[in-house]
């Protein structure tokens, strides 16, 4: 019996351990919300960046003619 109590408290330790490993390395991981704040600053900055390159390209056409 305490040969099983003694593996019990080893393997208790030894989870302890590889639990602490991997919250640390999920602290450096990027959640749902990094994703979706990511995704909606690109979306903003596509449809800038396009509606800008159309007024550039309409008043470069406009001069031109």
């Amino acid at each position: 019996m305490e040969t099983r109590i003694t593996k019990l408290e080893e393997f208790a330790a030894e989870a302890r351990d590889r639990m602490a490993r991997i919250e640390t390395r999920l602290d450096h991981m990027t959640t749902k919300e990094d994703v979706s704040k990511l995704e909606s600053t690109l979306l903003r900055w596509f449809i800038v960046t396009a509606v800008s390159l159309t007024a550039l390209a309409f008043t470069a056409a406009k001069l031109i003619h």
